[in-house]
């Protein structure tokens, strides 16, 4: 059985991990590893943030297989997410999407959903596109084009 939870300041070096990983960085806006003291700094005032929500995907042996984000941004959240490389291709990407949509929407019913995934990322496209995300733009942002997904939470 699949659950969600909240992300803690104890999960820092499990996020920090998974953000550096190799495949993350070459799908990510920013490329630059991430330095250890950014990381705590940002993860500090993300969970502080009543603007953030930040949750761990685990499994049944209550193993980490991904972290999904959504950022609050005027009525839109926008998601960010990871699968650890040793769940990946396996279905969690879209699992972990489900989830964490259903849970947003369980305190705001009336939101909207955006994510920008790269174009080069087929799995991640052919997920948003199969939750229902409608792409409404492709854009070059750092060097790297990316799609730009919107979903209105109540359809």
């Amino acid at each position: 059985m699949y659950k969600l939870r909240n992300a803690t300041i104890d999960d820092a070096r499990l996020l920090y991990d998974w953000a550096n990983d190799e495949d993350v960085r070459a799908m990510a806006i920013v490329k630059k590893t991430i330095v250890w003291d950014e990381h705590i700094r940002w993860l500090t005032n993300k969970l502080q943030s009543d603007q953030s929500h930040i949750f761990i995907l685990t499994g049944d042996q209550n193993e980490h297989i991904g972290v999904v984000r959504f950022d609050k941004d005027g009525e839109e959240f926008v998601i960010s997410y990871s699968i650890d490389r040793l769940h990946r291709n396996k279905g969690m990407g879209i699992l972990i999407l489900q989830l964490g949509i259903k849970k947003i929407l369980e305190t705001d019913s009336l939101c909207k959903f955006a994510a920008s995934v790269q174009t080069d990322n087929i799995a991640s496209n052919k997920i948003f596109e199969k939750l229902g995300f409608r792409m409404e733009s492709t854009e070059i942002t750092g060097g790297t084009k990316f799609n730009y997904y919107y979903k209105d939470g109540n359809k």
